[in-house]
């Protein structure tokens, strides 16, 4: 079977799926996109939950969106809007009001200001150096052409030229635990918590762990404004860029496996509309390339045959981490909520404790959330990270355990916010299981992959894996397992396609 050259079939229509096939059709492609769910945007579209309430996407952070690598979709023609400033981030103090921190400044931390300000001083002058590396598709390393060499010279340049004491700080603290390079900076245990807390989502880490520190730089030098309308409207943004552009997509219908031909990817296989139909097996969708959103893991252990892979990549892809460690929590409140974003942790030892209760497999007994509310009329929807909870529970996700992890919840809400716990009209659980069966992320990990320092750049989701491509011509991979990944919605998207179109 020859493939059409002009084809290509993305999987997933997620954020990283969307922004994938809207680049491969700009390009004049003929896109179609496959996703086993009935609607795009996944775990970033609208979730609707209660008595007719719902939140625009679970993620609550979203100042990490690519708006750079996206701007060539001109999303702006299809309603997409930035807003002029990020949301302030609250931070919980117990028996006093909540320290909040935005990019300007502090509110209700005077001793750390001058502190605070130099930090933001030295992250922004980082800044130009981390966006080169998030913005740019890795370096080849295993066979590295003049481009690649010359590339690896920029970012050396940019490195250097930071200064001695910039750079040699750098090296210093970048694989240091957040605990400790924080504790060298501010004396407040808010702020030290309000800093390290959101990059410590979509791991199963605690501040003190080795690394985290590179996490917070990342995110502290590359945050800007979010989508108004949060994901969903980012989502909408680019189903409409797709649209007219041209793309088809197939909603409710996942890929059953992938048909390859002489080394090559010629087609996908679509799960049948209505299981065991008559004359509805095996009919493969022809197609010349394959983008891959979904987990990396998923797309090159299950969906191609059996021993296509050389055995050294199958062995680092086995090794591809994703431990879902947070669950959410939706709540319905009758009135707005005084804050858009809030931190219930203290102090950092309490997001530490959460952490030791994964390696265990048990529910942390102070989980600690990031709250997001979601103005909605005259009231208010919360989507509620609940961290520190472990995929495989022991004992299992039986109706007392989620009982108990609900009320956990609503006491950790109710000591920040009193009064939340009575006001409540409606809530929904949602387990790390509920986010693996409802959205496909594999064990509920809600980034498609851990955060950790050897889950970065050249090492996602492998370093045989990390310019987009795989050892099957045409299939490719841009989903969040990929670089930038994670938080850093549309990066891997928009480089794993450009990465196809280079090489098709």
């Amino acid at each position: 079977m020859a493939g059409a050259r002009d084809t290509v079939v993305v999987l997933g229509a997620d954020v990283e799926g969307l922004a994938a096939a809207a680049v491969l059709a700009r390009a004049g492609r003929d896109v179609h996109v496959f996703d086993a769910l009935a609607h795009a945007g996944g775990a970033n579209g609208r979730v609707a939950f209660g008595d007719g309430r719902a939140v625009p996407g679970l993620s609550n952070d979203l100042s990490l969106v690519r708006r750079g690598l996206l701007a060539e979709l001109e999303l702006d023609r299809h309603g997409l809007a930035w807003r002029e400033a990020e949301p302030e981030l609250a931070v919980a103090r117990d028996g006093a009001e909540p320290l909040t921190i935005a990019r300007a400044g502090l509110t209700g931390a005077p001793s750390e200001e001058a502190a605070y300000r130099d930090f933001r001083a030295y992250t922004d002058r980082l800044a130009g150096f981390v966006a080169s590396v998030i913005d740019d598709a890795p370096p080849e390393l295993a066979d590295p052409g003049f481009g690649d060499l010359f590339q690896l010279a920029k970012k050396g340049f940019r490195l250097r030229s930071l200064g001695d004491d910039d750079m040699l700080e750098l090296l210093r603290i970048v694989t240091m635990p957040a605990w400790d390079s924080l504790e060298e900076r501010f004396g407040d245990a808010a702020l030290r918590t309000g800093l390290v807390a959101p990059v410590l989502a979509g791991s199963v880490y605690g501040p003190r762990a080795a690394g985290t520190t590179a996490l917070l730089l990342m995110r502290e030098c590359t945050r800007g404004v979010e989508p108004v309308g949060g994901g969903a409207a980012l989502v909408d943004a680019l189903q409409g860029a797709c649209t007219g552009l041209g793309v088809r997509f197939h909603l409710g219908r996942g890929v059953d496996r992938l048909v390859v031909e002489g080394g090559a990817v010629v087609g996908v296989v679509p799960v049948p509309v209505n299981e065991g139909e008559e004359g509805n097996q095996d009919e493969p969708f022809t197609c010349g390339g394959v983008v891959s959103a979904l987990d990396p893991r998923h797309t090159l252990l299950d969906l191609l045959p059996a021993s296509m892979l050389p055995h050294a990549v199958e062995s680092e892809i086995l090794g591809w981490r994703t431990r879902g460690s947070s669950a959410v929590l939706l709540v319905a409140l009758p009135e707005r909520a005084s804050f858009e974003r809030l931190i219930t942790a203290q102090d950092p030892e309490q997001l530490e404790r959460c952490a030791d209760a994964l390696k265990y497999g048990e529910l942390p007994e102070r989980p600690w959330l990031d709250v997001r509310a979601w103005d909605d009329g005259d009231a208010s929807s919360l989507a509620i990270q609940v961290h520190g909870v472990p995929h495989a529970l022991a004992g299992g996700w039986n109706d007392a355990a989620r009982t108990e992890l609900v009320d956990r919840t609503l006491d950790a809400l109710e000591a920040a916010l009193p009064g939340t716990r009575d006001s409540a009209v409606a809530t929904e659980l949602l387990t790390p299981v509920d986010l693996e069966t409802r959205f496909g992320l594999a064990d509920g990990q809600l980034f498609r992959g851990e955060q950790a320092l050897d889950q970065l750049w050249l090492q996602r989701p492998a370093i045989a894996l990390s310019r987009y491509g795989t050892p099957i011509t045409g299939l490719h991979l841009a989903g969040a397992g990929a670089h930038p990944g994670g938080p850093f919605l549309g990066g891997a998207g928009v480089l794993g396609a450009r990465a196809a179109l280079s090489r098709a």
